[in-house]
This record gives C-alpha cells, structure tokens and sequence, in this order.
C-alpha cells in the first residue's frame, strides 16, 4: 500500500511456490495479505488488477519474466495511479521554499 501511496502504478508481489516455503506458511500469510490489499484498493475505487502476486520456485526465471510482463502490459493498459498524478500536480504548484541563513 506504500508503494501505492508513493505513486506506483503497479506492484508485483512474487512468493514461494506454494507448499514449498522454507518460512512454512509465508508466502500464504502473503497472499493473504495481497488478496486483502487487492480488496481495500477496489473499495478506494482503485483498480485491484494495480496489484499481482505470483508464485515461483528459485529455478522459474523463464516464466517469471513473461509474468512481469504481462503485469506491465496490465499496468500499462491501466494508466498511471491517481494518487502518483496528484503528488505530481502537488510538487509543481506548491512554491519553493528558499533556505536562507
């Protein structure tokens, strides 16, 4: 969610395979914790599909890339984050603060 509140446009998750965890239950406390993230950024009318988790074991690098891919082709397709264009607008309006001493 920080990286959302930062400007991010979209965030990748990427876990364990599933069952396969040396930190046991970790990458299911994860997606937990994606699925409810998904849930409270379509509640704040953001689109849910800003945020991914996949799951890959070590030696997956060459299905790992066609899913970052496809995240940034979804990403893409979405359009920037709302909350990174307004910080944007924020930045060039406020007026700049000389430091005197």
């Amino acid at each position: 969610m920080k990286a959302f509140e930062n400007g991010a446009d979209g965030v990748l998750v990427a876990g364990c395979e599933e069952g396969s965890c040396h930190f046991s239950e970790g990458n299911y406390m994860a997606k937990r914790r994606v699925n409810y993230a998904r849930q409270i950024l379509s509640e704040a009318g953001f689109e849910k599909e800003r945020l991914r988790m996949v799951n890959l074991g070590a030696a997956d690098a060459g299905i790992f890339v066609p899913m970052v891919k496809d995240m940034i082709e979804t990403v893409r397709a979405l359009g920037p984050n709302p909350l990174g264009l307004s910080k944007l607008k924020q930045a060039k309006s406020s007026p700049k603060q000389e430091i005197h001493s």
